[in-house]
């Protein structure tokens, strides 16, 4: 997955003339839940991969959905099988835009908001939400939470599972961003490698 990282950043962020604005995440985590009135439902990635160009506010997201880690195997098995289809539809990815752009070279803690889209199961849907961007010694950290509805996604829930899983799920996300040091270390790929 990590080696994603490459082609991405050509392809997405319009080449290797911009590499000095790229600032990656090899090891972003990823965290959702789910709250249901029997069990509740949590699951954990730090595998994702992302970038960010500080300059146009341009962020990418691309995780496996099978490196999310649950409490039990059983719940791991049927997310996998079941609802996510992570065989037919192995990644999620989330494309969109920083705005406002914070001052990447002052220290702080900037509000910002994020749009973009997000791909799931297949579908594609548009969000958007509060984040935040924090910069602390030359290092980016981008946090924000957002609500997904399962359906949106053509993920659906079995009528004798409604008790036990919720329609909307609570995701979290955490990337800490290093520059790109060199235009050979930009090639991300969108595909699936």
């Amino acid at each position: 997955m990590k080696m994603i990282l490459t082609t991405l950043m050509v392809l997405y962020f319009g080449g290797l003339a911009c590499a000095q604005n790229i600032y990656i995440s090899k090891d972003a985590q990823i965290s959702f839940f789910s709250s249901a009135p029997i069990e509740n439902i949590e699951a954990n990635t730090n595998q994702a991969v992302s970038a960010i160009n500080i300059n146009t506010g341009s962020i990418f997201f691309k995780v496996s959905v099978k490196s999310f880690q649950f409490e039990e195997n059983l719940m791991q098995e049927h997310f996998n099988s079941d609802y996510l289809e992570s065989d037919k539809y192995p990644y999620a990815e989330f494309q969109g835009k920083v705005q406002p752009i914070p001052p990447m070279a002052k220290d702080g803690s900037y509000p910002v908001n994020v749009n973009g889209q997000l791909t799931i199961h297949g579908v594609t849907k548009s969000y958007q939400g509060p984040g935040t961007i924090e910069i602390k010694d030359g290092q980016i950290t981008a946090l924000s939470s957002f609500k997904v509805k399962l359906a949106d996604h053509n993920i659906k829930i079995p009528r004798l599972l409604l008790k036990n899983i919720a329609e909307i799920v609570d995701v979290k996300v955490n990337a800490a961003y290093q520059p790109q040091k060199e235009a050979g270390d930009a090639k991300v790929t969108r595909n699936n490698s």
